[in-house]
């Protein structure tokens, strides 16, 4: 288990899975933007199963950085590597952030700016006016606007883009949320927003701009269908 006694004001949790080709970027970035900053930070690997050498390379980092560390779990999936990182954290905020950093992390300041004006819980938006999709394929656009009209229709009205992989939540929400959840896929991003829209917590969606990387380990096709199942199963459970 994770060793948190920091009580860091933002807890940046990462799932990561044969992330070694990127991991070393995604650190840099992150610590350069986080040592800039006047307020006590903590990151947190979550090492879904990775059988290649991510492990390694964020412990030379955690040498380096006590507030870098890693937790290993066996291969479950992102919804539970973002569940395990949520609930070992120990920030007041405790933010979610894709290994691929598909969004400048210079943005997470936007995140924290809207947390500390009293919401639950802040989502990234790559649909709403002054968003900004770079590079992303026709064909996952549609898939991933079918999927949140579907989201919005059966769970959630409201919410523009439930899937993006950047999202803030206070300790209280978090808390609240995480142990609810069940999904273990990708899916699991519609799930903890419907498991807040139950509870009434504040949700506040804002643009953000978004890259798409051609690497992505989403498989547009497969991860749909799933997708599409898991929203069913969130539906029949209310």
């Amino acid at each position: 288990m994770i060793n948190t006694n920091q009580n860091p004001y933002l807890s940046v949790i990462i799932p990561v899975y044969n992330e070694q080709s990127r991991i070393t970027y995604t650190l840099e970035k992150l610590t350069s933007f986080l040592n800039e900053q006047t307020f006590k930070w903590q990151i947190l690997i979550i090492n879904d199963g990775s059988t290649d050498n991510t492990e390694n390379i964020v412990k030379e980092w955690m040498q380096k950085d006590p507030r870098i560390l890693i937790e290993s779990i066996p291969h479950q999936g992102k919804g539970i590597a973002i569940k395990t990182g949520m609930l070992s954290s120990s920030g007041s905020y405790r933010f979610m952030c894709d290994a691929d950093l598909a969004m400048p992390i210079n943005e997470l300041s936007k995140f924290l700016d809207a947390a500390e004006k009293n919401y639950d819980i802040v989502i990234g938006s790559r649909q709403i006016s002054g968003s900004n999709r770079i590079g992303e394929p026709l064909l996952r656009h549609i898939m991933g606007r079918v999927f949140n009209i579907l989201t919005r229709l059966l769970l959630i009205p409201g919410i523009h883009d439930t899937q993006c992989g950047f999202k803030c939540f206070s300790a209280k929400a978090a808390n609240q949320i995480f142990p609810a959840q069940k999904i273990k896929g990708f899916a699991f991003d519609t799930e903890i927003l419907y498991l807040a829209y139950q509870r009434k917590l504040s949700i506040c969606e804002i643009p953000i701009t978004w890259h798409h990387h051609s690497d992505s380990k989403v498989n547009i096709i497969k991860d749909s269908i799933m997708m599409f199942k898991d929203i069913l199963l969130i539906r029949l459970r209310i």
